[in-house]
């Protein structure tokens, strides 16, 4: 029996710490234990097992948390991967591995009685009432919520009251009430393309020796069909499999589909479920109860059984990339776990990111297309609304007053038209808020936030002077009426710009009578959102959705034909070599949502640079035209994927400490990379695009190389060793942002 075992602690400390094991007590590699820590009692995981220790006066483990280990020996080789990649503490990316503490715990919930009642009480509700008209909303849509979460979005008690006498009951108990598993579901016959898909993604898994693949289709191509064909040969064949999608709220629509086809199988895993929900969805999958995970990006540390099917939807998604430590990409760490295991890993997209289409094409994944929609459904039809050209046409006009300087006439003529045929329009424009911008007509002074470099945001109050919110910090004010600058002082402020708030408002002035709604960060909340949504869009209770990113994808409404881009340009000028990457993926995935049941589609893109090469690829829905042209510059400044990049945050409370650690850093990593003879590229330091956050100085460092390796010998001694108490430093390799 070993006499001393290694523990990994959720601390940004490099290594593992050696214990004693007391007599009599048996412990294993993947057990969590409790162990004392300086003052501190802390959680860890046993990492290994040591016959002898160097270390001196070493203190016992306190305790045996586990009876059985929580980390299979397969997630222990991951997560060291992962710790030692993205420059993390192993014990931080060991926690994402562990069920969350406090286990099962009894709470309140509310529960659906009798549905007729409650959308009856929800629906006579009066205008003063709408927040707790959304709650019973959700409610009714995903069957149950917790009684404090209902509290929170808003649920009156008096509403409660009358809702509990009609419609709705309350029960206590550890997990939220089970919705009404949907009715069993047989596989539809396969078209040739997906057949052919199918079958190469079957031949792997029989073969069982892993295998990466792109699966490459327009939307509406039937990519989840693949999906499901090919979880029923791992299942079939006894093993597990992990389904990641890029964000919470399409988590119940794809639960819907595969629950349908494998009853009881599928566990969903995120941070929106309670920790006993989350807790027994964990223990589910390590017993082998369960066998396919479902969820976000944090589901790909699930404790999935015989992993043999690991499935990326939607893999060019940038939330895939974790922004805090440890800060992995889970598209990439997804081919390494299933690697590591013998897993098939299947990463999916209608606009696939340049780095894995580029693997696809030199062979490191195999390439699999589904070029039509189901269906036989033609791809919508895609129209420029050129505002210079609008701008000149309201000019020469002269006196006349156009109906919107938001909507064009050629997009209000087609809204009105899809309105008078009954069927639907999505409206995409993505910036929350009424305006982005309160600001004076006399100086041009905006009014910033004061905690961040950005100008707060107007966002409009029904009843009310609205205000002004920082989408950074989460500061809010009233707006003021005079402006704040000093030399100035005029009462001449106002909203400048558009936010979905304004576009609403437009769309209301437009369309009179038209069942209108929003979806953005500030409307749609809670955990029946979604479902709700879906819901009132099949059965016709809405004519015009507007909102942001959020409504780019997951999508699928037969009477929905006309998509409206109302500012194709916005993403174009973010700072970021990826800027036009996402504005065609963002474009080309909202056009998807048109047309796409018997109806022919139509798309109308407003846009200033309507001969921008991106913009035309989006409108062709031609990836590999807009591929082509865009891996050209990629390999003329070495970016991604033909050189590897690491992006250094320092941040802290002095500018003039944050800017001197940042340049002695920069000047360090210069000196070392001549010395060793790497062939690493030191950009900077500067200020961050958002030089200031929550009050924090920010400078960027950015390393570029064609060697990853390079990198990490170049960044390794830097990020162990960093004791400077003024400045925090953040290591991120493989970055997406650039804020």
């Amino acid at each position: 029996m070993p006499r001393f075992c290694q523990v990994s602690l959720p601390l940004p400390l490099r290594g593992a710490f050696d214990y004693k094991v007391p007599e009599g007590v048996s412990v294993q590699a993947g057990q969590r234990v409790q162990v004392p820590f300086g003052r501190q009692r802390l959680q860890g995981v046993v990492t290994a097992l040591l016959d002898q220790s160097q270390a001196k006066g070493l203190k016992a483990i306190e305790r045996v948390l586990d009876g059985a280990p929580s980390v299979s020996p397969a997630l222990l080789k991951f997560t060291r991967w992962v710790a030692d990649y993205y420059l993390c503490a192993w014990g931080e990316a060991l926690a994402l591995c562990l069920p969350p503490a406090g286990g099962l715990r009894q709470e309140a919930w509310l529960q659906v009685a009798d549905p007729a009642a409650l959308s009856e009480l929800a629906e006579g509700l009066p205008a003063r009432s709408l927040r707790s008209q959304g709650v019973l909303r959700q409610v009714l849509a995903a069957g149950s919520l917790s009684l404090g979460q209902a509290r929170a979005e808003g649920l009156s008690e008096a509403v409660l009251k009358q809702a509990l006498a009609q419609g709705l009951r309350r029960v206590t108990q550890s997990l939220r009430p089970q919705p009404a598993a949907p009715a069993p579901d047989r596989a539809p016959a396969l078209k040739p393309a997906q057949a052919q898909a199918v079958g190469a993604i079957q031949a792997a898994l029989r073969a069982g020796q892993g295998e990466g693949f792109l699966l490459y289709g327009v939307t509406g191509s039937g990519k989840t069909e693949v999906y499901l064909a090919a979880l029923e040969q791992a299942l079939g064949q006894g093993g597990g499999a992990i389904v990641l999608v890029p964000e919470i709220a399409l988590t119940p629509q794809t639960w819907s589909r595969f629950e349908a086809r494998f009853p009881g199988q599928v566990a969903v895993l995120h941070s929106g479920l309670s920790a006993g929900e989350r807790a027994a969805a964990w223990e589910d999958l390590r017993s082998g109860r369960r066998r396919v995970a479902l969820g976000p990006r944090s589901a790909l540390f699930a404790p999935v059984q015989k992993l043999a099917l690991l499935v990326v939807d939607e893999e060019s998604e940038p939330s895939y990339k974790q922004e805090g430590s440890p800060r992995y990409h889970a598209r990439d760490a997804a081919l390494v776990r299933a690697k590591l295991e013998g897993a098939v890993c299947v990463l999916g997209s209608a606009t696939p990111s340049l780095e894995a289409f580029h693997n696809a094409r030199s062979g490191k994944l195999t390439l699999l297309r589904l070029p039509g929609r189901v269906g036989g459904h033609g791809l919508p039809t895609v129209r420029f609304v050129d505002l210079n050209a609008w701008d000149r046409g309201a000019a020469k006009a002269g006196d006349g007053v156009a109906e919107s300087d938001v909507i064009s006439p050629d997009l209000a003529q087609e809204l009105r038209a899809c309105l008078g045929r009954g069927e639907q329009s999505l409206l995409f424009l993505n910036r929350r808020g009424f305006a982005p911008v309160w600001a004076c007509a006399a100086c041009g002074d905006a009014v910033d936030c004061g905690h961040c470099s950005v100008p707060m945001t107007f966002h409009r109050e029904a009843g009310g002077p609205g205000w002004l919110r920082c989408h950074l910090c989460g500061k809010s004010q009233r707006p003021p009426v005079k402006c704040p600058n000093p030399k100035c002082g005029k009462p001449l402020l106002r909203a400048l710009g558009t936010g979905t708030q304004r576009l609403e408002q437009e769309v209301e002035r437009l369309l009179p009578g038209a069942r209108l709604q929003r979806v953005d960060r500030d409307s749609a909340s809670g955990v029946g959102f979604h479902a709700d949504l879906g819901q009132r869009m099949r059965a016709g209770g809405i004519d015009v959705l507007l909102g942001t990113q959020m409504l780019a994808k997951g999508l699928d409404f037969a009477g929905l034909t006309l998509v409206g881009v109302v500012n194709a340009d916005a993403s174009l000028s973010f700072p970021d070599f990826r800027a036009a990457e996402r504005t065609f993926q963002l474009l080309v995935q909202v056009a998807g949502r048109a047309g796409r049941a018997d109806k022919p589609g139509l798309v109308l893109i407003q846009t200033r640079q309507p001969s921008h090469a991106c913009l035309q690829a989006a409108a062709a829905q031609d990836f590999e035209a807009f591929f082509d042209d865009s891996l050209a510059e990629r390999k003329a400044f070495g970016y991604p994927p033909f050189g590897r990049l690491a992006a250094l945050l320092f941040k802290g409370k002095s500018k003039e400490a944050v800017q001197a650690a940042a340049e002695a850093a920069g000047a360090q990593l210069e000196l070392q990379a001549r010395q060793g003879k790497l062939p690493v590229e030191v950009l900077g330091p500067a200020p961050a695009p958002l030089v200031m956050v929550k009050e924090f100085w920010r400078y960027r460092l950015l390393l570029k190389s064609p060697s990853s390796k390079a990198l990490h010998q170049l960044l390794e001694p830097l990020a162990w060793a960093w004791k400077d108490k003024r400045v925090q430093l953040a290591v991120d390799v493989d970055p997406l942002s650039f804020l």
